[in-house]
């Protein structure tokens, strides 16, 4: 970043005598104490340090979650060792990303600032630090949770809180055996930060200072709460398999995406093809999608990094996946065999709405030679983040690779702005991952219906009010999600009039008049489903999550909550007898012909609700329930790789999947990776190298 951006300003710590460098980290502490007697003035600059601190941890957060996993292959020739151990999954306690001391160098510093921050200096009535405070709470928090992913079990200070001054002090602390686990980290992180789930919006903490970054709000720096309230409770529900905790993350996830004049809802940045002939896309999708600013901005909190060292922490992402000079063209990493293969088994369909009486809608074959490029096949968002093409070799240098080779989530050495600046960013969440996370915590919670729903269709007031879509026993559960900081008078259910006097503070209110779905009569394949005509200002357009890279899914048949064993037990109503109808309503009831039809078109009705009340029995039934939560469960975790291949995401969607499968032997370093059966069954292959089972799920803290 340039000198006069005010994330330079943490290094006037250095000099104001309000530096939290004193102990440098929790591991190998200088014996100086921190100046702590804290003027206005150096309290808003050492919240900016914190920031400039977070720098440090962007690169590390996402190849901890992504090298390790199985979405990627290294190239021994070109990737540094540290590279290759992640990817190996044999990693020393020397390796420079096995580095705890950045995290714990946050979380100091977050302990040091809430120590000594005045609390109680009050401005016009409201606390001056609220803003600052909260913003400390949830660095600490994320760190907290970082650490337990890639750790399991770690020291901490005294209750979580205490500012670590000294290098005794941190001796202590590491010789120590306080070791807690995942879950108490969770607990204490919930507990604390909890008190501001109900404030008036989602931005009211997160502090801006009245300037902008590169286009954006500095308020972009800071981690929205009820969006890491959500995270805790998803992994906390995962830990402990407390309904509660699932229906908790569905409710802030709700929260955040619904609260009035700031939703957020799956926009159409997709990849699609435009005609059924598959020569023809279009593609908003990795320009789009990805870009920092705009109205559809995808990200909820970014880590800023700077290009020059000079001026701070750089990133280093765009070496690893993409081709540089500074590599001779050859990146550390690509995408793997089974991410190819993820991608290629899904079912892409097309569909074009021409007229009431002709819709064209066709599953794309699967057959690679059709295409002009094998990832055409299936999912198109690996062909749009992923770009390789030739180049003429170099006679001047035989150590450049011919080929070019792009993954364009990094092509700015970390996710790209939407202006000409060279800073980048990695972000925190993005919206598309988070309705992912809901609609795992809801499949988790019980509520499978409604988690396919954020997959094929996006959650609108017509979806949540469609009961072919979501049976009416999984919407009366739905209605007893109470969400937190939240309330709406809408919407209205005309089908239960006693639930929607109770709907307001619950899950099920997505507001007709702000979310709208794509219509049959839009244009679809193009790239660009519209919204609604006449639709209010500001109203967000919800596309399913599967709809992104695979076509128009609402209308593919083959994607689908049920198997045809499970549709064979829902029962078909009984036809009515159509000579009725004429007589129905009738003035003449005492005539025999109307006597005649009526009997056996009562007597039809009467089955009807018999077998009505049957399917309901069944479509509510524990069995059921379980199977789709299963099957669900997977689709899930297949859509988390299409949308969040290379982002850091994957081992832990892995572990939190095999953790909520009950297949998972704690948070102890002998804690060993199994993969879902069903990756292994379906993706893997003999001649694929599997670099994860049987390995440690978490790293070996270094022990100073």
């Amino acid at each position: 970043m340039k000198v006069k951006s005010i994330i330079a300003c943490g290094l006037l710590l250095l000099g104001i005598g309000a530096a939290t460098t004193s102990c440098e980290d929790m591991f190998t502490a200088d014996n100086n104490l921190v100046t702590t007697d804290l003027a206005p003035k150096d309290t808003l600059y050492q919240m900016m340090g914190i920031v400039k601190r977070m720098q440090k941890l962007a690169d590390k957060t996402v190849l901890l979650g992504e090298i390790r996993a199985d979405l990627v292959q290294v190239n021994p020739a070109v990737a540094s060792t540290d590279i290759q151990q992640l990817n190996a999954n044999n990693i020393t306690t020397g390796n420079v990303y096995n580095n705890p001391a950045d995290y714990y160098d946050v979380i100091n510093n977050c302990n040091i600032y809430l120590a000594h921050v005045d609390s109680l200096l009050k401005s016009h009535g409201e606390y001056y630090y609220g803003k600052e405070i909260c913003a400390a709470k949830c660095f600490r928090a994320w760190c907290y949770l970082e650490l337990a992913k890639i750790y399991g079990s770690i020291p901490v200070p005294d209750k979580f809180t205490e500012p670590v001054l000294t290098a005794d002090a941190a001796e202590r602390i590491v010789a120590s055996s306080n070791r807690v686990d995942m879950t108490a980290i969770l607990n204490f992180c919930i507990n604390d930060i909890q008190q501001y789930a109900t404030m008036d919006e989602n931005n009211a903490l997160r502090s801006g200072y009245g300037a902008t970054w590169s286009g954006i709000s500095y308020a972009y720096m800071f981690i929205p709460v009820r969006v890491l309230l959500a995270e805790l409770y998803l992994w906390r529900g995962t830990c402990t398999g407390s309904v509660q905790d699932y229906m908790n993350a569905a409710g802030m996830y709700h929260d955040y995406f619904c609260f009035t004049n700031e939703e957020h809802g799956v926009n159409n940045n997709v990849i699609a093809w435009r005609d059924r002939s598959h020569m023809v896309g279009l593609d908003s999708y990795a320009g789009m999608r990805f870009s920092l600013g705009g109205t559809d901005m995808e990200q909820v909190g970014v880590i800023p990094c700077d290009t020059s060292s000079y001026y701070g922490n750089t990133s280093d992402l765009r070496k690893v996946f993409c081709s540089l000079y500074s590599n001779n063209y050859y990146p550390w990493v690509e995408p793997s065999q089974r991410v190819r293969k993820i991608s290629a088994a899904q079912d892409y369909c097309f569909y074009r709405y021409e007229s009431a009486t002709k819709c064209d809608t066709l599953i794309f074959s699967k057959e690679p030679n059709e295409y002009e490029r094998s990832e055409y096949v299936g999912d198109l968002r690996l062909t749009s983040v992923y770009k390789n093409t030739s180049n003429e070799a170099s006679r001047e240098n035989a150590r450049l690779n011919d080929q070019r080779i792009v993954i364009r989530k990094w092509t700015n050495g970390s996710m790209s702005l939407s202006n000409d600046t060279k800073n980048s960013y990695v972000p925190y969440y993005r919206i598309a991952i988070l309705y992912l996370h809901m609609a795992e915590a809801l499949n988790r919670a019980g509520f499978p219906e409604t988690a396919f729903a954020v997959l094929k269709y996006g959650m609108t007031y017509d979806v949540l009010n469609d009961r072919s879509i979501i049976s009416q026993d999984e919407f009366d559960r739905l209605c007893q999600i109470k969400t937190f900081g939240f309330s709406n008078t809408e919407p209205k259910y005309n089908n239960n009039k006693e639930l929607a006097d109770q709907a307001n503070n619950t899950f099920v209110i997505w507001n007709s008049t702000r979310f709208g779905g794509p219509e049959e009569g839009t244009a679809r394949n193009t790239g660009s489903w519209k919204l609604p005509e006449n639709s209010p200002t500001g109203m967000q357009l919800q596309i399913g999550i599967h709809s992104i890279g695979s076509g128009a899914t609402d209308f593919n048949k083959k994607y689908r909550l049920d198997d045809d064993a499970t549709l064979a037990n829902i029962k078909p109503l009984k036809e009515l007898p159509d000579t009725v109808k004429l007589y129905l309503n009738s003035t003449h009831e005492d005539s025999l012909l109307w006597m005649e039809s009526k009997i056996p078109y009562d007597a039809a009705v009467e089955e009807n609700k018999a077998i009505a009340e049957e399917n309901a029995a069944y479509l509510a039934s524990p069995e059921l329930r379980q199977k789709r939560q299963a099957y669900v469960a997977k689709l899930i975790l297949d859509e988390e790789a299409l949308e969040g291949m290379f982002e850091g995401l994957r081992f832990y969607d892995l572990m939190r999947y095999q953790m909520q499968d009950g297949k998972f032997s704690g948070f102890s370093s002998t804690s060993t990776i199994t993969l879902p059966d069903y990756i292994l069954t379906t993706y893997g292959s003999e001649d694929e190298k599997d670099n994860m089972t049987g390995k440690p799920w978490f790293l070996t803290l270094p022990s100073r």
